[in-house]
């Protein structure tokens, strides 16, 4: 669902069977509207089919009416920022531990969208009773909360020790957790190529080309994703995905036999064309990978503030060979002296190479003290009308 909507502060909001409306706008109940959460920590949340709205990231409520019993939720740890739903704001995630008066602690996994300014909480995914939450993370539109667990022959006396993921995404509004792994699976995040010839997967860890196997259970959907996300690209434009499966000996023949390895691709674990490597640290809105570009070019985006220096950081525009094409600053527009994500504009003017041919905006951090090892650099192909 596209952040269109228009949010006032005296906007109002009811629901009619189930779908909340919202100034005339519709969204499903996945999404629980508060105007006064301009932050996760005072959004609302369902827990257990239950609507929890925090202040100031706690929540006490009685577990019946007139009962000394208290229903208490509140955040473990700090929320955790980056791009969630794909629409470019700034959205989190957080845990939640639910405590109901018994012998138990649940922790949860929830996200607060950020639509026009307010946050507004999804429904929370149970991790488990008295698990060990060691740190959550958003990675191009995957949450990922890892922790530590008791094996299943266990009793609860015993402290949790096995290592745990679990990794969540949000489909049509509603966070949902993807499928068990396997023994030998991983999720790995990078770009996705489908053309004459090549079926390829670059993880951005490791970084190296993999073959994408004919018999891997996911690659149809793969495919038919690649083709709707670009249904005119030029040719073998990259797809930023995010795949779950195992990493194999590459085929004894055919094109797969060019490559080191092969990914066997069990699951299609989200598709995010405006991803990246560095999504942690940036992420571009406009112009998305393989985006068709013209003079001028505007650029949108955010980045951590440690991306700027006095409230900017150079842009780099590069031909198919590397050969430097026009140079630019991008301007914060917000403070930047701050952890957190700053959006970013720049409007860059150049004379195109020749139509259809291959280039790579660079977006440099700004690196005051010119060594080496603080630099970082993310990379964005593009194609020049």
């Amino acid at each position: 669902m596209k952040k269109n909507l228009l949010i006032g502060m005296f906007a109002c909001f009811f629901v009619i069977g189930g779908v909340i409306s919202f100034g005339g706008a519709k969204m499903d109940d996945a999404r629980i509207v508060n105007l006064s959460a301009t932050d996760p920590l005072n959004a609302t949340y369902m827990v257990e089919g239950q609507k929890i709205r925090l202040i100031d990231g706690r929540s006490e409520t009685e577990s019946v009416p007139g009962s000394a019993t208290k229903v208490i939720t509140s955040v473990f740890g700090k929320p955790v920022y980056g791009n969630i739903d794909g629409e470019g704001d700034v959205d989190a995630a957080l845990i939640l531990t639910y405590d109901s008066g018994g012998s138990g602690t649940f922790y949860y996994v929830a996200a607060a969208l950020d639509v026009n300014g307010f946050y507004l909480g999804t429904r929370a995914i149970l991790l488990g009773d008295r698990v060990a939450p060691k740190n959550i993370s958003v990675r191009n539109g995957v949450i990922v909360a890892n922790y530590a667990d008791r094996r299943l022959d266990e009793p609860m006396a015993v402290s949790p020790s096995v290592g745990r993921s679990k990794y969540l995404t949000l489909e049509r509004n509603v966070l949902k957790e993807i499928a068990p792994l396997d023994d030998g699976e991983q999720v790995l995040d990078g770009w996705v190529t489908i053309g004459h010839e090549v079926r390829s997967f670059i993880p951005c860890s490791p970084a190296r080309e993999l073959w994408l196997p004919g018999n891997s259970p996911a690659l149809n959907e793969v495919v038919a994703a690649y083709r709707k996300a670009l249904p005119g690209p030029m040719p073998y434009t990259p797809l930023f995905m995010t795949l779950a499966g195992k990493i194999a000996k590459p085929p004894t023949d055919g094109f797969g036999a060019d490559y080191e390895a092969s990914f066997f691709a069990a699951q299609l674990v989200q598709m995010f064309p405006q991803g990246n490597c560095k999504s942690g640290l940036i992420y571009v809105e406009s112009p998305l990978p393989g985006s068709r570009v013209a003079s001028p070019l505007r650029i949108r985006g955010h980045a951590r503030g440690k991306w700027f220096f006095e409230g900017d950081f150079p842009i780099v525009l590069a031909d198919a060979n590397g050969k430097f094409i026009t140079q630019g600053y991008a301007t914060a527009k917000k403070g930047w002296m701050t952890e957190m994500f700053v959006p970013f504009e720049s409007v860059i003017k150049f004379k195109p190479p020749r139509s259809g041919s291959k280039g790579t905006l660079v977006l440099k951090k700004n690196n005051p003290t010119d060594r080496p090892e603080f630099d970082d650099v993310l990379e964005i192909p593009v194609f020049f009308k």
